[in-house]
């Protein structure tokens, strides 16, 4: 028989990715469009973004299961990081194809107003966003399935 996360784990985690990818992108073009992309503070809403994404899709895989178990805490990690992969994998992309053909000015704006190297390409900058993300999509996975645990100490009268 095939588990769980076989069947249904990889689908989701896939679907989810998409949807992070896209709001990535859609968020980081609002905030260009808006003159707001040399922001910091609006790096916390990436995280929101992410941390949203892999929420539904631990919950979308929590309905799925066909027992009344929460599902193994390392097939919901996998889960978390196989959507944040795929998600944070795909924005990259677009984000170096984006300085380098679409926005080459922003790369320039970037290198002028930014205390970064002179040698910084659209491929090294993509790559620390790839690292960020990644590095941050591990602390945030963890904290989501924390977060939608389901309560495993039974008081009597009560159920958990």
């Amino acid at each position: 028989m095939m588990s769980d996360y076989l069947k249904y784990g990889k689908s989701i985690s896939k679907n989810k990715g998409l949807f992070l990818a896209a709001f990535l992108i859609l968020f980081f073009l609002s905030m260009r469009s808006l003159g707001m992309a040399h922001e910091y503070y609006l790096r916390v809403f990436n995280a929101v973004i992410m941390m949203i994404v892999i929420g539904v899709g631990i919950l979308r895989y929590r309905s799925k299961l066909e027992d009344e178990h929460y599902g193994s805490f390392f097939d919901l990690y996998k889960i978390a990081l196989r959507t944040s992969f795929f998600g944070i994998s795909i924005f990259t992309v677009f984000l170096a194809l984006y300085l380098d053909i679409i926005d080459p000015a922003f790369m320039m704006e970037i290198k002028q107003e930014e205390s970064v190297s002179p040698y910084m390409s659209p491929i090294t900058a993509a790559g620390i966003v790839l690292i960020e993300g990644l590095g941050s999509s591990l602390v945030f996975s963890y904290l989501v399935i924390q977060l939608f645990k389901k309560p495993s100490i039974e008081f009597e009268g009560q159920k958990a």
